[in-house]
């Protein structure tokens, strides 16, 4: 398995995609607007079951151009990522 997807078709396959830096950003800026942690992941677990469960119809895949759901370490590195962010947005609103 790729660890990062480099074209589109492995986009969901592999664990880091364009993506990833997409819920970084929005942890980041969730982060720096000062939403409770607890709220902003509450938020981005909520995202990705949604995800997960329109990937699998036709209409989610066409509405994420996508051919399938995301695999679940994708799933996993994304909602990581988006703590990260979220605490880096935090932390630089403590200095």
């Amino acid at each position: 398995m790729k660890i990062v997807a480099t074209r589109r078709a492995e986009q969901n396959h592999a664990p880091i995609d364009p993506w990833t830096l997409v819920h970084l950003s929005a942890g980041l800026a969730l982060g720096l607007m000062n939403v409770p942690r607890r709220w902003a992941v509450i938020g981005a677990l909520a995202y990705e079951v949604i995800e997960q469960v329109a990937e699998r119809d036709a209409w989610g895949k066409q509405l994420f151009e996508t051919r399938g759901p995301e695999s679940p370490i994708n799933a996993v590195v994304d909602t990581v990522v988006f703590v990260a962010g979220h605490v880096l947005g935090t932390r630089w609103l403590d200095t």
